[in-house]
């Protein structure tokens, strides 16, 4: 079965034909580490659902990339932007190691959403579980010390935070690299 069904299914009851419906619309990729799943601008998108392999979401501002998230194995994603307002992506999304990704276009989606309503709650309650995690993100950024969100990080990925590299983890956290060594000599 589909990884991106099995993830769908955490969420809520799938019927049958929604299941027929889902596996002959996914698309599955073999991306290469360093290839682009989604280019700032880019105004036609997909959900993703990352099988194998790590990916991170990006902005490019005055020639300097942002991290903002990072996604393993089993994580539904996408550009927000694209799903929810039909506008330009504002990030990039790249292939930090080889990647199986499955791919159901924005397009197509929400067509199966009024074909198969089971569907509407699946993705409300994984948008609530998106919005949950944005939430934590704003908190920490506001609230913790850079060294806090440093360790928070580590204790929320366990092991794939040693998958990350290090330049990564600086811009995601919002510190420099100095500072990120000046952490980890602690």
């Amino acid at each position: 079965m589909n990884v991106l069904i099995r993830l769908f299914e955490q969420y809520g009851y799938i019927s049958s034909q929604c299941r027929d419906a889902l596996e002959k619309n996914v698309q599955t990729f073999h991306m290469k580490k360093g290839e682009l799943l989604l280019k700032k601008g880019q105004l036609s998108g997909s959900l993703y659902v990352l099988e194998k392999g790590f990916v991170r979401g990006y902005y490019l501002v005055s020639e300097k990339e942002i991290d903002v998230w990072f996604a393993f194995e089993h994580t539904i994603m996408g550009s927000t932007y694209q799903m929810y307002k039909s506008r330009a992506s504002l990030e990039y999304i790249q292939c930090m190691e080889d990647c199986i990704v499955h791919a159901i276009s924005n397009q197509v989606l929400l067509r199966l959403y009024r074909e198969h309503p089971e569907l509407n709650l699946i993705s409300r309650r994984s948008t609530e579980d998106y919005c949950l995690q944005l939430e934590q993100r704003a908190f920490g950024l506001q609230t913790m010390s850079a060294s806090e969100r440093y360790y928070n990080l580590i204790k929320e990925l366990g092991d794939d935070f040693h998958r990350i590299p290090l330049g990564n983890i600086a811009s995601y956290l919002g510190i420099s690299q100095e500072t990120l060594s000046r952490i980890r000599r602690v």
